[in-house]
């Protein structure tokens, strides 16, 4: 059954891409929706399997694009990102009766770019970051603010983001962890800090 309060996320889950998540992530708890992140417990589990899991009880899908590029000379391209993308697509394509209420959201680093790599997303919501932590909240700020209401405009979100940032570095120092390393922690202990960071941080400013 769909959720609608279940936001599915796919982008990459590296240290370079780290900086851009975390206000996605953020972003998404502040407008007391509920991200999505493939994170596995059990070693027999097919990956993919608990991926498709979760775009299944999603209203919403947000897809990054903008790595599928070379980040080093002798990287290979990603293509994980696309190939979920096009798992989500074909879902809501399948069964409109059950998914047909689904919504994407495409995030790419510049504008029009997607033009020479998929174009037959053409016609969705797409939208760029300039891989930049501000572009990227008001990307998916704008986006959601379509869909739901009582949205804030994004440079409060922002705001409360930089204060956010200082304090989680703090506390993983504090703790003995790497605010740099995408390993450090778990999605799960990221997104449950961030959801009592925020709420305290309404509950101060309301």
């Amino acid at each position: 059954m769909i959720d609608e309060y279940k936001v599915f996320i796919n982008c990459p889950f590296d240290n370079l891409y780290f900086p851009l998540l975390k206000p996605l992530l953020f972003t998404i708890i502040y407008l007391d929706l509920k991200p999505q992140i493939s994170e596995t417990a059990d070693s027999g589990e097919v990956r993919i399997d608990h991926i498709v899991e979760l775009m299944k009880t999603s209203k919403y899908s947000i897809h990054d694009l903008s790595r599928v590029e070379r980040i080093r000379r002798n990287d290979y391209p990603r293509f994980n990102m696309p190939f979920e993308c096009g798992i989500d697509f074909g879902l809501k394509k399948s069964n409109p009766e059950i998914y047909g209420g689904k919504k994407f959201l495409i995030l790419e680093k510049e504008p029009y770019r997607y033009k020479s790599i998929i174009s037959d997303i053409s016609g969705n919501d797409i939208k760029s970051h300039r891989n930049e932590p501000e572009e990227i909240i008001k990307a998916v700020r704008d986006w959601f603010k379509i869909s739901i209401e009582d949205v804030p405009w994004y440079k409060p979100i922002w705001l409360a983001y930089a204060e956010f940032e200082f304090d989680f570095e703090q506390i993983l120092n504090d703790n003995g962890y790497d605010p740099k390393d995408i390993n450090s922690l778990t999605f799960s202990d990221i997104i449950e800090n961030m959801s009592t960071w925020i709420t305290d941080y309404k509950n101060l400013n309301n």
